[in-house]
């Protein structure tokens, strides 16, 4: 997998997409926010690539180690209030816990809820350089949906 950065416009951010086999995400232009679609193979590969790509609008995931593994659960009213929960949890293991996620080895989905393992370290200021503060992850545009190549979500941040 290699991580492409292209650059659209001075005024705009820049556009990342990773590619790979029915996975990546790419970064959508939104007034005043970022907008995320994501792509994954599986659901649960939408689910990782989504919450890296967090990460990557956060910090440059490249530097952070796995050296801390942590367990989170979430829960939702249908899939897309699953998808929104799970990223609002990931964006709060970096602004509460100060927590940095590096790979997910796996997440568990059970109806409307999901367990994943998380690994990353506690942010550190000195080698975690902040690219764009995220203030929360919206319902805005929210989708998740299964095509013909695998899954595809969407996502809105507030920056």
């Amino acid at each position: 997998m290699v991580l492409l950065r292209k650059s659209i416009s001075s005024t705009k951010s820049p556009e990342y997409s990773r590619v790979g086999v029915g996975m990546g995400y790419r970064i959508l232009d939104h007034t005043a926010d970022i907008g995320v679609e994501v792509h994954g193979a599986t659901l649960a590969d939408l689910f990782s690539q989504a919450a890296f790509a967090l990460v990557d609008l956060l910090t440059d995931r490249a530097v952070v180690t796995g050296e801390t593994e942590r367990i989170i659960r979430v829960e939702g009213d249908d899939l897309e209030d699953l998808w929104i929960n799970y990223l609002r949890e990931i964006l709060y293991q970096f602004n509460g816990e100060s927590f940095l996620l590096k790979d997910i080895p796996e997440i568990k989905f059970s109806e409307l809820s999901l367990e994943a393992s998380l690994r990353g370290a506690p942010y550190d200021p000195c080698r975690h350089t902040i690219k764009t503060e995220i203030k929360a992850v919206t319902y805005h545009r929210a989708e998740v949906k299964q095509t013909p190549a695998g899954w595809q979500g969407i996502f809105i941040v507030d920056v």
